[in-house]
């Protein structure tokens, strides 16, 4: 069941990149995207997991919020 709630969240997590990705590679560019992706996926492990004890930070979840990131830049490239 842990294992289970592991892959939930790190799914979570890779939809949150998609989003981020997509949403700022529509305003400026694919890589931008990917960029905020990142940059916003280290911030919250960093800022709200790590520094304020709001969650446990793991290294895994920024590898799956930056691989949703490159799903949605991907995605944006293909698409234009």
């Amino acid at each position: 069941m842990r294992w289970f709630i592991l892959q939930k969240d790190k799914l979570k997590h890779a939809i949150a990149g998609v989003a981020l990705s997509i949403v700022a590679g529509l305003l400026y560019t694919p890589f931008w995207g990917l960029a905020t992706a990142a940059v916003v996926g280290a911030l919250k492990e960093i800022i709200w997991d790590w520094l304020l004890k709001k969650g446990t930070p793991e290294l895994l979840d920024f590898v799956a919020t930056v691989a949703g990131g490159v799903l949605g830049a991907v995605i944006l490239h293909a698409a234009r």
